[in-house]
């Protein structure tokens, strides 16, 4: 199937908003996990990830407001309506999709190339986040941005890999690549955010290196 014109359908529809950028952090490298472990998530800095990043797409819709782009500040606004934990369309949606269909799957997760497009990504933000005046951020952006887009890129085409079952995950890995292939999210968000991007994937990371203890045989129940 093309994603590209799977991604175009489903965003003509205006009973599939996108779901939360959240997810894509809190997926990053989190492989399915086996049976016995497949409920242990650290909710407490499941909690983090999703604080940062509501903080971090507001900031992102009123910049594009302020800018004139109403029609992107209503998607980044969107995208942040998804971020409750009491919404059944937002995180709980994306967690029982999970348990659904991945996490007692024995499907591999999306791999090396997951790992290496976040690494960049976090050493990126980090970057980014130290740059204290406007004109040096502005060329750094300009030096960097389409080599961050690419490893973005990569990052959510694992994901599309890893999750090919028809359902939330999915729809929220097509939506947020659309609007980093289309929409500039990640620009906005180095711009506005660099520090609190650094923050999620920092966090995604921990959740990541939490998931691979719990699956090694020599962990303890």
């Amino acid at each position: 199937m093309n994603l590209a014109g799977e991604s175009r359908r489903r965003r003509a529809s205006r009973f599939h908003p996108p779901l939360p950028l959240i997810a894509i952090a809190l997926l990053l490298l989190f492989p399915p996990l086996p049976r016995t472990y497949a409920l242990r998530v650290p909710l407490r800095e499941v909690a983090s990830l999703l604080s940062l990043s509501h903080s971090l797409l507001t900031r992102v819709a009123v910049a594009r407001a302020d800018r004139g782009d109403a029609a992107a500040a209503s998607r980044a606004r969107r995208i942040a309506s998804h971020l409750s934990l009491l919404s059944s369309r937002g995180a709980w949606a994306l967690g029982w999709d999970y348990l659904r269909h991945y996490a007692f799957s024995s499907a591999a997760g999306c791999g090396l190339s997951c790992a290496t497009a976040a690494a960049r990504l976090l050493a990126a933000a980090a970057e980014a986040s130290r740059l204290s005046s406007p004109v040096d951020a502005a060329q750094w952006l300009r030096r960097n941005y389409g080599d961050l887009r690419a490893a973005a890129t990569k990052l959510l085409s694992g994901l599309l890999a890893a999750f090919s079952e028809q359902g939330p995950l999915r729809e929220v890995v097509l939506d947020v690549k659309w609007e980093v292939e289309e929409g500039g999210l990640l620009k906005d968000c180095l711009q506005v955010g660099a520090k609190d991007l650094e923050g999620l994937l920092i966090i995604a990371k921990d959740l990541m290196f939490s998931a691979s203890r719990a699956s090694s045989p020599n962990s303890e129940l």
